[in-house]
């Protein structure tokens, strides 16, 4: 089968590779969709958590051509999959938290276990409801394919908890930023601001919710939220009630501890894939509230009810969609932040 390997920093080549061949409660899925992620970037670019050979892709969605026994699914149906892979053994996941589970890396599909910049993938540890998830008939490849990045952004809007009178900065308008615009808006959260420095992602976050958005490159995102908000704390910054932190760069981190107010949330969304300077005194001094959102727990199937019942509009999101044999271009595309969303491979 045709499969696209990471080589070296820059370097993807397109290969044939042997068919995945499943055991007992393994399955294999035929790939429609696979949208380039974040951490794909960070692959492409530095190497992370990627050795020489590796097929990366852990957006995506298929059609299931094997699953040996596998209950709850039969061959021909589409699926979308959470490529993180829980053990069920260690003490995260015996209480629940299989997100942040401790010992099951080497069954993540995309990192560990090949991914799905393929034409056939394999789901090391295939539960219905748990790790595969069938999609209806009223979600098409190209939103099965955007199952995955929802969920992360549903996470964080989730742990944020903005209130109905509530003013949330949203930095970085990339696909996390986006889809945590979307589930905000579809909360009720009251004044919801994103800031990103491309115009095509700030256009699209007013089409998805966004009340206001800023432009970093030509705008103090602090000014413009003390102008919204009024001074923060002894006049200082501004005072708006959470921050996510999608952007994952350092002068995005300064602005959201400026920005928020004393007693505020400030979720980190992002990775940063580097070391950042951080003066801790601002987060003792107000009081902060500040949370890691890492991936996702259990947000699969409202994300996939969101896409069917039309509240997400999967379309939105995407902006360049290439066959399987032209995934470097397509990695190029997504790194162009002035003319890229959701690029998606298939």
């Amino acid at each position: 089968m045709q499969a696209v390997e990471w080589r070296a920093p820059h370097e993807l080549v397109v290969v044939q590779r042997p068919e995945p061949q499943p055991r007992d409660g393994q399955m294999v899925v035929e790939v429609a969709n696979c949208g380039i992620c974040g951490s794909d970037l960070h692959s492409y670019n530095k190497g992370f958590a990627a050795e020489p050979g590796q097929v990366l892709g852990h957006e995506f969605c298929g059609v299931v051509l094997s699953a040996p026994g596998v209950d709850g699914v039969q061959e021909g149906d589409r699926v979308t999959v959470r490529p993180l892979t829980p053990c069920r053994t260690c003490d995260r996941c015996l209480e629940g938290n299989v997100h942040l589970c401790e010992s099951s890396a080497a069954d993540n599909v995309g990192y560990g276990s090949p991914g799905a910049f393929a034409e056939r993938v394999l789901v090391p540890r295939a539960r219905v409801g748990e790790t595969v998830f069938v999609l209806p008939d009223s979600v098409d490849d190209r939103a099965g394919a955007l199952v995955e990045p929802l969920a992360v952004s549903l996470r964080a809007v989730r742990i944020a908890a903005a209130g109905r009178d509530d003013v949330v900065l949203v930095l970085g308008g990339g696909m996390i930023g986006l889809g945590a615009a979307r589930f905000l808006k579809l909360a009720g959260a009251g004044t919801i601001v994103l800031s990103d420095p491309s115009p095509l992602r700030r256009e699209r976050a007013l089409a998805l919710g966004a009340d206001i958005v800023i432009d970093p490159l030509t705008q103090d995102t602090t000014a413009v939220m003390r102008e919204l908000t009024g001074p923060g704390g002894m006049g200082l910054g501004a005072r708006a009630d959470v921050v996510i932190d999608c952007a994952g760069v350092a002068v995005a981190f300064k602005d959201a501890l400026k920005c928020v107010r004393h007693g505020g949330t400030v979720v980190l969304a992002a990775m940063y894939g580097q070391r950042i300077e951080l003066v801790p005194d601002r987060i003792v001094e107000k009081e902060l509230s500040v949370r890691g959102s890492f991936a996702y727990k259990d947000e699969f199937p409202d994300v996939i009810a969101a896409l069917a019942d039309g509240s997400v509009d999967a379309e939105l999101f995407i902006s360049h969609h290439f066959p399987l044999e032209r995934t470097p271009e397509a990695f190029l595309a997504q790194l162009d932040r002035d003319r890229s969303l959701k690029v998606l491979v298939g």
